[in-house]
């Protein structure tokens, strides 16, 4: 009779220590989802960042002869580059509308809507200021975060 008890014992102790080694895994695993969830999050805010600082870098940089101003659109700044093609000045608005950063681009003089431009990326709220030596742009990414850079004028204002 004391062995059969032994192995019960035994056995109780080795299912015991299953289900512990099952609850720890189940633990470790959505610990790790969680973790990767966050660093996804982190990710993505940081790209939203970036990539909206550089395309608005890169279209200014672009921009023939610091010709770029700061207006406003429905309450909100607007970046407004213009472009001479074939005789007709062109302006190119960027705004954020709806939590999305667009470009609208129509003839100089003319205002374009809010709801009509091309959507480029989410972005929450879009700052720029003209300085004597460049222009200043801020932007919030819709996760809250913030970046600013500077763009120097390449013949200055």
């Amino acid at each position: 009779m004391f062995g059969k008890k032994k192995h019960s014992t035994n056995m109780m102790f080795t299912v015991l220590l299953l289900c512990i080694f099952a609850l720890a895994a189940i633990f470790v695993a959505v610990l790790g989802a969680k973790v990767y969830a966050n660093s996804a999050e982190k990710l993505q805010a940081n790209f939203d960042t970036r990539t909206s600082i550089v395309y608005l870098s890169e279209k200014i940089r672009t921009c023939p002869g610091d010709d770029y101003d700061v207006r406003e659109l429905n309450g909100t700044k607007a970046l407004v580059l213009s472009q001479e093609i074939n005789g007709t000045t062109y302006e190119s608005w960027i705004y954020v509308h709806n939590e999305e950063l667009c470009e609208a681009v129509v003839t100089a003089g003319d205002t374009p809507g809010t709801a009509g431009g091309q959507q480029i990326m989410p972005l929450a709220s879009l700052d720029a200021e003209l300085t004597d030596g460049g222009i200043r742009i801020s932007v919030v990414t819709t996760e809250n975060q913030e970046s600013t850079t500077f763009i120097s004028g390449r013949t200055g204002r």
